[in-house]
């Protein structure tokens, strides 16, 4: 899976293929040229706020430990 984001709208746009015509389905603009991101280029792992702050913390006591 492809990703491209474009540039008018910053609305994301996915294709199987890497090649080809491609126009942003939110807005019509034309992102055959623009660059494209793979799920090992650009990894979406989205990590919970409440688990930044846990691990940020654990982090912290162990230092004044």
């Amino acid at each position: 899976m492809y990703k491209k984001i474009c540039n008018r709208c910053t609305r994301s746009s996915f294709s199987s293929t890497e090649i080809g015509d491609w126009i942003c389905p939110s807005c019509g603009m034309n992102l055959t040229d623009a660059p494209f991101y793979t799920s090992s280029l650009r990894p979406d792992k989205i990590i919970p706020l409440r688990k930044k702050i846990e691990a940020y913390n654990i982090h912290v006591s162990k230092r004044y430990l």
